[in-house]
């Protein structure tokens, strides 16, 4: 059922993500209040691992108010509800895939000349597909 969950959040948001560059927190924190729901009556982490993973998010918060914006406010409140369906190990995976894969692309369109240095892509997305590829390895 987390598995689901997950990927249908992840799903939502990085249709939104690409269509408006931001993301709608009221669901977000509807997927969080069902994730805290799900862990109390079918736990598949410690509540360590789980208060460990959403610091994730609360490090892209932080990093989002320092840079006034240039990070995603939404992104970090949505890598904290991930953390409370993931755990720490599972969230921590599925950010630094993202990272890299976004890294990645960034670096396609400035090679190709695509886009400039400043300008911004879509984070969720990669959050997607990170999360894709870890349901394909099975973990």
């Amino acid at each position: 059922m987390q598995k689901f969950m997950v990927l249908g959040l992840l799903g939502l948001c990085a249709l939104e993500d690409m269509k408006r560059r931001q993301l709608t927190v009221i669901r977000i924190l509807l997927f969080g209040i069902g994730g805290v729901l799900l862990h109390v009556f079918a736990p598949v982490c410690s509540i360590y691992s789980v208060l460990w993973g959403m610091t994730i998010g609360i490090a892209v918060i932080l990093t989002s108010l320092v840079t006034k914006g240039s990070v995603g406010l939404g992104d970090g409140i949505l890598l904290m509800v991930t953390g409370v369906y993931l755990g720490a190990d599972g969230n921590l995976q599925l950010f630094m895939t993202g990272i890299f894969l976004a890294a990645f692309w960034a670096l396609g369109l400035l090679l190709f000349k695509k886009r400039k240095g400043k300008e911004e892509i879509a984070f969720v997305p990669f959050l997607l597909v990170s999360y894709l590829t870890m349901l394909a390895w099975g973990i």
